[in-house]
């Protein structure tokens, strides 16, 4: 079942913030003076308004404390606990005057940073309230969640009675320094009228035992050189300096001060001696005024660039809301090596960028990054038109030595009224610059009769929202330099044009020697190799294994051509049989025509024989039959071709078969073959029978298919050849030869085998 005491609003349990919250909230700020700097900007803010604030290091009995008291207006008891609360933030701009803090986090942040235990007195005409926000406190109870007594009195010192009033007394008596009300009343004499004093305690030290702050100087707090931090492992000055030398701003609290506030309008006494504040842009030499107009702003930003009367102090004064966020940040030139932009300020209110927590920097936005950039290249045009173009010259030349050249001094020399009701600025004639102020000056101390009351309104000045138009100063060397930068770029360019022409030229021309070198080496390589090149033991076997493929090739081509000889010399004889039948049967058949004419020479008139070919007469076959009598029935009958035909009788044959001749007459075509007619007696009579029983059709059907024969016979063999050898290319044409040229062509192809 859950507790009946737990805290509720709208029926729902509260969070809470954990006591070790206190302390790593103040991990933010990783130098003292920024936790500083979050007390004091309480006291300026419009809704306390504080015309003067003392800061000191107090001890209370035996304890070292530091205490921060002001004048301002005080605070209730509901603001008081909003204050020490997280989060609330009820500020807001009044007649101008804009608040620093608006996280509602700074007094947490900065006070449990300097120390573990805080004490807040305030008055404001009508209660005394006193509020503790204490580590030890917490530790000491075993709180779960942060717990803080407030205590509110009137002005009678009397308690007011609350819910809490007596508990909470009781825990301040018990856990704090203060054991009474008495002591608790004390404090709050030292408070005026009105106003909030802050003691905080159990300062931060060190592992030895050592305050981080050097209390030495009576005058000042500050922070000694060789004080590290624990758990960053680095000194307690400022971390993000991008420069060796630091500023006395960064470990001197009255150096800091000075400069804390654009416009100060509030008085900082520090350990009992008045801080000389000073309006940074009206404390430079040279002055002139620059704009910065980035796109993402509504309106341009005005910069103030100026000569540092001290020769160490420079770089870029960032404010926020007229409070410091970053000093002397070295930009463009400044950073690098040489004299270029030594010791010149330049000023400028960055309400448009938005500052980290512990108010030290700034978000790295892109913002920021292009006005940093920006900056840079102003503070470069105002260096360059003031001290013109240093980049060649010695960098003595710029600004000479250190040691010889004087500080310069202010433009303008303006100061403050001692006079906590008026704290006016008033502007001196340009006379008094090199006198000497006293410690204390009043209005009525102005040489100046216009100026000389504190009830004068102060004298006008740049406004730093005003908008200007442009540079207040003509950026001649800027042009000029511009100018002579783009003829120097165009004169390199057009050099450089020329070089890469040439370089061109040359390479192509070393180009083509290397083409023709490589060339060169290449042949030679490859004469090497063919000369000097041993082959492997991988290239000997493919050697021999080719070998062997080409024996058994030489081998097949000798059998083909053995056997195709053979088959052709077959074919040739066949062929020259048939002719030499085919002559004498012409021979025969020339006697029998011859015989026949005689025997009817009286009936017509006979046909003059013609020589054939060969010398045989031979006579032309008529278109109608040759013969007349009976037994030309018998014959067969003659086609009507023009080829030359014989008669042929065959004594043999008549008289086997009758007494009578028979007369044969046999058709042969006539081939063309020339044959000597001598030898006609080598025929055998077989052959003669077997050509002369073929009717001259089938003797050239004969003599065709064994033409043909051979024909295909010497193409397969050409293609068979082809497939086998391809060095050798052979087309139909080449293969249909005569017979003596197969011998020509197998010679071929063995050649191009053993090749």
């Amino acid at each position: 079942m859950m507790q009946s005491g737990l805290s509720t609003e709208h029926g729902i349990r509260q969070s809470k913030t954990s006591p070790g919250f206190l302390h790593s909230n103040s991990t933010s700020h990783t130098w003292p003076f920024s936790a500083i700097a979050e007390l004091i900007d309480n006291a300026y803010d419009p809704d306390v308004a504080a015309r003067q604030l003392f800061i000191d290091m107090e001890k209370i009995g035996e304890t070292q404390c530091l205490t921060f008291t002001d004048n301002g207006a005080g605070m209730t008891p509901d603001k008081l606990h909003k204050m020490l609360s997280f989060g609330f933030c009820e500020k807001v701009e009044i007649n101008g005057h804009k608040p620093v803090g608006h996280y509602g986090n700074g007094f947490k942040s900065g006070s449990m940073r300097l120390g573990k235990d805080a004490m807040v007195f305030t008055k404001n005409g009508k209660f005394m309230i006193v509020g503790f926000l204490s580590q030890t406190y917490l530790k000491s109870i075993q709180a779960e969640t942060v717990i803080v007594p407030i205590v509110p009195f009137d002005t009678a010192e009397i308690m007011v009675k609350t819910i809490d009033s007596d508990p909470s007394l009781e825990a301040i008596t018990k856990y704090s320094i203060f054991k009474s009300k008495q002591e608790l009343m004390e404090q709050f004499e030292k408070i005026p009228r009105k106003g909030t004093r802050i003691i905080i305690y159990n300062i931060r030290r060190t592992s030895d035992g050592r305050p981080e702050f050097d209390f030495s100087d009576d005058k000042d707090i500050r922070i000694p050189d060789d004080v590290i931090d624990e758990q960053a492992g680095k000194k307690f000055r400022r971390q993000d300096r991008r420069q060796d030398y630091s500023p006395e701003c960064d470990y001197s609290l009255r150096a800091y001060c000075s400069i804390l506030y654009l416009n100060p309008k509030m008085q900082i006494m520090l350990r009992g001696q008045k801080v000389k504040t000073f309006k940074i842009a009206k404390s430079l030499n040279n002055t002139e005024k620059d704009v910065y107009k980035p796109q993402w702003l509504p309106r341009p930003v005005k910069i103030t660039f100026g000569f540092s009367p001290q020769k160490h102090h420079y770089g870029i004064m960032m404010y926020h809301r007229n409070r410091l966020i970053k000093g002397y940040e070295r930009v463009g030139p400044q950073l690098k090596a040489g004299r270029q932009g030594l010791g010149v300020i330049g000023v400028i209110q960055c309400d448009f960028l938005q500052p980290t927590h512990n108010k030290q920097d700034f978000d790295y936005t892109k913002e920021y990054r292009s006005t940093i950039a920006a900056l840079g290249q102003k503070l470069t045009d105002y260096w360059l038109q003031k001290k013109g173009n240093t980049r060649s010259s010695s960098p003595a030349a710029a600004m000479g030595s250190e040691e010889d050249e004087p500080a310069p001094s202010p433009d303008q020399l303006w100061v403050q009224c001692d006079n906590t009701e008026c704290l006016k600025w008033r502007k001196l004639p340009e006379q008094w610059n090199n006198k000497k102020l006293p410690d204390k000056w009043y209005c009525h101390m102005n040489p100046d009769p216009n100026f000389r009351s504190c009830s004068v309104p102060e004298e006008a000045e740049d406004d730093p929202d005003e908008e200007i138009a442009g540079p207040s100063y003509d950026k001649s060397v800027k042009r000029q330099l511009e100018r002579e930068r783009r003829e120097e770029k165009w004169k390199k360019e057009q050099k450089q044009q020329m070089e890469i022409a040439e370089k061109e030229r040359l390479l192509k021309q070393k180009d083509r020697q290397l083409q023709r070198l490589g060339a060169q080496i290449q042949q030679s390589i490859q004469q090497n190799q063919a000369a000097d090149k041993k082959p492997s033991q991988q290239d000997l076997v493919r050697a021999e294994i080719e070998m062997n493929r080409r024996k058994q090739m030489e081998t097949q081509f000798h059998k083909m051509a053995v056997e195709l000889k053979k088959q052709e010399n077959q074919l040739q004889k066949q062929r020259e049989d048939l002719l030499q039948a085919q002559q004498v049967a012409h021979h025969w058949q020339q006697r029998a025509e011859a015989a026949v004419s005689h025997a009817t020479a009286s009936q017509r008139t006979p046909r003059q024989p013609q020589a054939g070919p060969s010398g045989v007469v031979s006579q032309k076959r008529p278109a109608s039959n040759s013969f007349s009598n009976a037994s030309a029935s018998k014959v067969p009958r003659m086609d009507d071709s023009d080829d030359d035909c014989i008669l042929v009788e065959d004594s043999d044959l008549a008289k086997t078969e009758s007494a009578s001749s028979v007369r044969v007459k046999t058709e042969i075509c006539h081939i063309g073959v020339q044959t000597d007619p001598a030898d006609v007696v080598r025929v055998s009579a077989s052959t003669v029978r077997e050509v002369a029983t073929l009717s001259t059709v089938e003797q050239r059907q004969k003599l065709m298919e064994q033409t043909k024969q051979l024909k295909t016979l010497r193409r397969n063999v050409g293609r068979l050849i082809g497939v086998l050898v391809p060095e050798l290319s052979l087309e139909d044409n080449d293969i249909d030869m005569e017979s003596e040229s197969v011998d020509e062509l197998l010679k071929q192809v063995l050649d191009a085998n053993k090749n």
